[in-house]
């Protein structure tokens, strides 16, 4: 994995960049695939046979956003179901250590990131492998890959 943070925007007359066996989904990607558009369809393509994982937090971001837009249950268990398809990544010692790092890092770099998006970039570090994001926020992040959708 290149030590330095990258991004592939993966848009219109470019070559996006071959998407490894293991990701980690960003709360966008996750929802860009719930809503099954043309752009989550796209997603849905790069990733296919690929295992695609979601920090803990994702999981809370989603189901906040749920109810926060005042889902009913028929569409909250919807979601649930699609969650259903992928491993979820939850707070273990190693993970709670690369978090912490990560945000000493970030704050005497001067580089906000929000406590939320630190598990999420913290996840993919551990696991060394990319993040697949909606927006630039992990751009900054060093040793971070990130893949654009």
């Amino acid at each position: 994995m290149d030590l330095f943070s990258k991004r592939d925007s993966g848009g219109e007359g470019q070559v996006e960049t071959p998407v490894p066996d293991l990701v980690v989904l960003d709360t966008g990607a996750v929802s860009l695939l719930f809503r099954g558009d043309v752009r989550g369809s796209r997603l849905a393509e790069r990733i296919k046979g690929k295992r695609a994982v979601i920090s803990f937090q994702t999981l809370e971001e989603v189901r906040f956003g749920a109810y926060k837009a005042g889902w009913g249950e028929r569409r909250r268990n919807d979601l649930n179901r699609h969650l259903q398809q992928f491993d979820v990544i939850w707070p273990n010692p190693e993970l709670i250590e690369v978090t912490a790092r990560l945000r000493v890092r970030q704050e005497k770099a001067g580089k906000r990131l929000a406590t939320a998006d630190s598990w999420i970039a913290a996840t993919a570090l551990l696991l060394k492998c990319p993040l697949i994001a909606e927006d630039t926020d992990f751009d900054q992040v060093e040793g971070l890959t990130t893949i654009s959708i």
